[in-house]
């Protein structure tokens, strides 16, 4: 018999790829940097494309290569709130199209697992829980995560209200679930799946650890 999360994760599920920050460590808008040959907004899109059921890109819509069928989302809450303003507006837009879940990963973070979505899913599905975060070598990576859509008021709420606005101060507040990935087998080299890449020397530092590697996948 065919596991069931391999038909119903895509289609429970809207991806969002949160590029709405304001980069200042980069210098420049990083969602647009090369990194292997494509920007790493589109890459984080493509890496996430199948294993969701719709795509949405939380940034500048004008992004050169962005695919006609992936829509671009402003923040819900403008401001510069942080992370949860662009979690808030995937969950409004999984809402209105009827989508129950939606999982969202940061622009600057390329290496996630190919399966990331089916273990998350199936994490909520063991617990009951409303999220499910990743975690791997003993960090919590609160941006990778999978939300219930109906958490959509609640958060709208908790950032109008909260004056930290911390993703984990979110997620610690509702029945959530931490999945480990430390030994999925998914990194490259000695590369952490949800490395992510701040500054423009953590660019040229994966390039030189991915030429060592030989790997030609990303």
């Amino acid at each position: 018999m065919t596991p069931s999360h391999v038909v119903d994760v895509p289609r429970a599920t809207l991806g969002v790829v949160l590029a709405g920050g304001l980069s200042s460590r980069m210098g420049r808008d990083k969602a647009a940097i090369s990194f292997g040959g494509m920007p790493l907004a589109i890459r984080a899109l493509e890496r996430l494309r199948p294993q969701v059921a719709a795509l949405a890109y939380n940034g500048d819509r004008s992004l050169p290569g962005l695919a006609g069928d992936i829509e671009a989302i402003p923040d819900a809450a403008p401001g510069a709130f942080g992370p949860l303003s662009g979690v808030l507006a995937g969950l409004r837009l999984g809402q209105s199209r009827d989508i129950p879940l939606v999982v969202s990963v940061p622009v600057d973070a390329p290496f996630f697992p190919r399966e990331f979505v089916c273990r998350l899913h199936d994490a909520l599905d063991e617990t009951n829980s409303m999220i499910a975060v990743a975690a791997s070598r003993d960090t919590l990576h609160p941006v990778f995560t999978l939300w219930s859509s109906v958490l959509a008021d609640d958060l709208e709420h908790f950032i109008a209200t909260d004056a930290k606005r911390r993703v984990r101060g979110f997620i610690e507040q509702h029945p959530h679930v931490i999945v480990d990935f430390a030994a999925t087998g998914d990194a490259v080299g000695d590369i952490d799946p949800f490395t992510n890449m701040n500054r423009p020397a953590d660019i040229e530092m994966m390039e030189r650890m991915l030429f060592h590697t030989g790997t030609g996948d990303l």
